[in-house]
């Protein structure tokens, strides 16, 4: 491919080859210099890359800043039609991405002439979400983030707007697939993929809410739009409120035919339509003091969560290094206890969110 000459902003070497961007990031990426390379790989995004790469062949630590880094990274592709794509090889690198929920989300290849050689998604594709994500293993084979958020909680008081949200569901209601945008709002909100991933009935999350005249409302046109019975897009206004923000997204609900017109389920989609934050709803006069000190509480729960959740990251991670180190029956037990530390990161992500701590949509399932 022909590489091209630009610019570069940042520490880390950069080359251009057909808008595909390769940023090859130090050997060490985390603390001391994550700022300055989060923001060379925005930069890229920002310049009109169609694929953006993230080399971290010769990377061998990664600190949970990193991966949050990584993830806000990815949140901004998706809104802007860019396929970010990740090299890794360190176990070490591979185990903090895990954890963290970024390799669910970001296609990860094992050399950076398989990142080049894998077909990008075309940008129109990306954005109407009709395209499945591309990720080793075949679409959807790593699902989504196993109740694990990608980054600290935003305290800049709104929640990002991570773009039109597709689901495609079967005849019955059943999830089959979902876009990166989808993705991206499950990895900013604590969403737990046993509820909002490929295989989850739409309309068993719906019959979950009893008595929500907006979840009732959203089945019965699924139900119409799985029949053929819908005579057109439908969208109904569904609220999803978070700590800081009160959101209200549009859902639009039709049909999903072949070229012969036979029937192949629904497709739902969610656009965010109003967002304000809970102080200027506060300063407006438009909610109680309880409402907004409520709001308080909740978002200092997400930031106790996030807190202890990335320090036990910490602690896993100086027990992954003493393992490389031991030998014998230490070195299994070593294993043993890395295993149980992500399990309560897991655990932990999975009761915050099933406790409400973490937002919920209603009229369908919760991410």
């Amino acid at each position: 491919m022909p590489e091209d000459s630009r610019q570069v902003w940042g520490p880390c070497p950069e080359r251009w080859a057909d808008r595909i961007a390769i940023v090859v990031l130090p050997e060490h990426f985390g603390l001391p210099n994550v700022d300055q390379i989060r923001e060379q790989l925005l930069s890229a995004l920002n310049r009109g890359a169609l694929v953006l790469i993230a080399d971290l062949s010769a990377t061998v630590s990664c600190d949970h800043v990193g991966s949050d880094a990584l993830a806000r990274v990815y949140q901004r592709a998706v809104s802007s039609g860019t396929e970010l794509r990740l090299v890794v090889t360190s176990d070490f690198v591979r185990r903090m991405l895990t954890v963290s929920g970024v390799d669910r989300l970001v296609s990860h290849y094992p050399s950076l002439e398989s990142a080049l050689a894998a077909s990008a998604v075309p940008v129109s594709a990306r954005t109407a979400g009709t395209a499945e994500a591309r990720r080793p293993g075949g679409p959807h084979a790593a699902g989504l983030p196993h109740g694990v958020t990608g980054g600290r909680p935003d305290r800049s008081g709104a929640d990002p707007d991570v773009g039109v949200e597709v689901a495609l569901l079967d005849r019955d209601g059943v999830i089959v697939s979902v876009n990166p945008a989808w993705q991206a709002f499950a990895q900013a909100n604590g969403g737990n993929p046993e509820r909002a991933g490929p295989g989850v009935s739409y309309l068993d999350a719906c019959a979950s809410a009893p008595g929500d005249p907006v979840a009732d409302e959203v089945a019965a046109a699924i139900r119409r739009a799985l029949a053929g019975q819908l005579p057109g897009p439908l969208t109904i206004g569904v609220p999803c409120h978070s700590p800081r923000t009160a959101r209200w997204f549009d859902m639009l609900i039709s049909a999903r035919q072949d070229d012969a017109g036979q029937h192949l389920g629904a497709t739902v989609s969610l656009s965010l339509a109003k967002s304000e934050s809970w102080a200027s709803l506060a300063d407006a006069g438009s909610v109680s003091p309880a409402a907004i000190a409520a709001s308080a509480a909740a978002a200092r729960c997400t930031d106790l969560v996030s807190v202890m959740t990335h320090r036990l990251l910490g602690v896993g991670l100086l027990l992954q290094t003493a393992e490389g180190l031991a030998e014998g029956p230490l070195a299994g037990r070593l294993s043993q206890a890395v295993a149980e530390v992500d399990a309560i990161i897991r655990d932990t992500r999975t009761a915050a969110f099933e406790s409400g701590m973490f937002p919920a949509r209603t009229g369908g399932p919760n991410r």
